[in-house]
This record gives C-alpha cells, structure tokens and sequence, in this order.
C-alpha cells in the first residue's frame, strides 16, 4: 500500500536494512565464488530446484532469476511512495536503455526476434510490445528521437548518444532530490560518472590512441553545452595531458589511490581496468555509508538500488567464470571483490 513520503521513507529504511544485510557485495562477495559449478551457485542463491540443462542455459536462467529478483525487490520498495522521486524511477530505468541498445543492434542485423529483454514493467519508457518498428518502440516518451535503426557501423555512436542522454537525465533527477540529501546524492552519483569518464578517456588513449580534441566530444557531460568546466567531464578532461606512462604525473591525483601499483626502477603504464575495479568496492562503501547516514529520506533507496545492482553484477561475473572456467581470483578482482586499492 502506497504511503505519504515521510512514512514511506521510514519503512523503506528498516526493510531495506534487513535486505541489505543479506547481500553479496564487499567481503561478502567473495562467497560468490567459492564454488565449483553452477548448480552449487544456484543452489546458494536460490530456493528453487536446479533447472536441468546445458551450461551455457543454467548461466543464463540463473543470471535472469538474479535480475528477476532484484527488480521483484526494488519495485516492492518503490511501491509504498504515492508518487517516488523522479531518480527512483530513472536509476531502474537505466534497464531499458540498455534495452534499447540490444534492440538496435539486432534490428541493425536485420534479426527477426526480439532479443533477451530486461522487463521493469510498468515503470518501462519503451514500447516493448511494438517490435520491430523502432519508432513505435520509443514513441510518446523521453527516447521518441531514437526513431530510426543505425547501421552497424554506427551502432557505437548511436550507444554513446543514449549513454549521456541517461547520464543527463539521472543527474538532473538527482538535482531534484528534497534538500534534506540532494548534496550527498549528487556527489555520490557526480564521482560515479567522472570516474566512468575518467576510465573511458583512458581507455581511448590506450587502446585506440586517440587525441585530446577527439576525446573531448565523447565524454558525458551534465548538458549539452559540453563544456570545460562541466562538473561530470572537468576531472577527465584535466587528465588529458598526462603521459599514460609517466607516474609522477598521476601520483598526486585526487583519485591517485585508486591507481594501479608502482615500483621504482619498474617500468609503470596507467592501467584503466584497475581504476575501475577499484572503484566499485569504494562506491559501494560510500553507498552503504551514505543510506545509514541519512535514514528517513531518499538517501535509502536510492544507496539499495546501488548496492543490489553492484550485488547483481557481481552475481553475473560469478556465473560467468564458471561458464568460461575464469579463475575465481581474477573474476574476484573484476568485480572489485578483492582489495586493489592503494594506500
């Protein structure tokens, strides 16, 4: 039953105690993959049977049963507010712009079926049932410019175009949050994005060897002016002219701790996978720090969403090595599962 906003936080905050406790992220994490086969981490996750099939079916029934579960939670929290803040419903929403990116890329390939949907319905912005005209997909909601189908060699920009569409909308909905934790909201969301920026920059340069003035329009910015300044871009930005290899450059970085170990007399390169996974131990920390800090306001839900997606990812890894025969201490460290973070 759907409260008023002041009980419906109250409430949301024991329930989502009790369900946080319970959760496999940070330390516990690891429990994930101390196992041998997929059947023994469905048994560990699940009450239902073990369904019999192949592997590659088992790791993908148990990753949707994890999906499945979390959304069956979330939209239980989100049910008891009358009318839930707007970044409530834009973090679940991120669902279906991943959606949509599997949607056009299939259509792309001239594919006749539906690909594998994550449903969030009916909080869904995207016309599932309309398949395959993309424009009736997207029609009557914040994606309607999304109309027509890529081709595949362009698939990578239309990805980038939905990605900073859905990082502007998740920080003008955390810009609209009630004061009472609007501040900490944006800056545990605000550092999520400039660390993703900061990474993706990286990434560009070390892989694809791309310049600064090419890098730059591919950030994600906070609006459409793109600016220098921009609160979610400035700190990648700033990181342009450093040599991917030269420490001493990197080394009294405001984020240096989350840089991957250096040795003297050791040749040293910036590796942006190990910023990353070090990244996604700390901002769940900051997230559970932040959801007991400010108990009876949106704080709560917004941090569980946080933690649960990072417990859901780290279900898939788990699911994942199996399938692949990855070794559990590599995909521990994919997941941020193991400590790789310095000082």
């Amino acid at each position: 039953m759907a409260m008023d906003k002041s009980a419906a936080d109250s409430y949301i905050y024991a329930k989502a105690s009790g369900m946080l406790a319970r959760s496999y992220v940070g330390e516990r994490a690891r429990q994930l993959f101390s196992f041998h086969t997929l059947q023994e981490l469905w048994a560990f996750l699940f009450k239902k049977e073990v369904p019999v099939v192949p592997e590659t079916l088992l790791a993908h029934a148990l990753e949707q049963e994890a999906f499945e579960r979390f959304i069956y939670d979330y939209k239980k929290l989100v049910g008891n507010y009358s009318e839930p803040d707007g970044i409530v419903l834009t973090l679940l929403r991120s669902f279906d712009y991943e959606n949509l990116k599997d949607i056009s890329a299939s259509l792309s390939l001239g594919e006749k079926k539906i690909p594998d949907i994550q449903k969030i319905t009916p909080f869904n912005i995207i016309n599932y049932d309309k398949w395959p005209d993309i424009a009736s997909i997207t029609f009557g909601g914040p994606l309607s410019w999304y109309n027509n189908i890529p081709p595949v060699s362009e698939q990578h920009l239309a990805n980038y175009k939905l990605d900073c569409h859905y990082i502007m909308s998740i920080w003008n909905a955390a810009k609209q949050v009630h004061s009472s934790c609007r501040e900490e909201i944006l800056k545990l969301i605000g550092e999520k994005i400039r660390i993703d920026n900061i990474v993706w920059a990286i990434r560009l340069r070390f892989y694809y060897k791309m310049q600064k003035e090419e890098i730059i329009p591919l950030l994600a910015y906070s609006s459409e002016k793109k600016e220098s300044s921009d609160p979610l871009a400035y700190e990648a930005i700033r990181t342009l002219d450093w040599e991917l290899d030269n420490y001493d450059a990197w080394k009294n970085w405001k984020y240096s701790r989350l840089l991957n170990p250096h040795e003297e007399g050791v040749i040293w390169t910036i590796d942006p996978r190990w910023i990353s996974n070090s990244y996604k131990s700390l901002y769940v920390k900051k997230a559970y720090k932040l959801f007991h800090k400010y108990p009876f306001t949106a704080c709560p839900i917004v941090c569980w969403f946080i933690i649960k997606r990072n417990e859901l990812d780290n279900i898939r890894t788990a699911s994942e090595s199996l399938r692949l025969s990855i070794d559990s201490s590599q995909a521990m460290q994919m997941t941020g599962a193991l400590e790789v973070i310095n000082g």
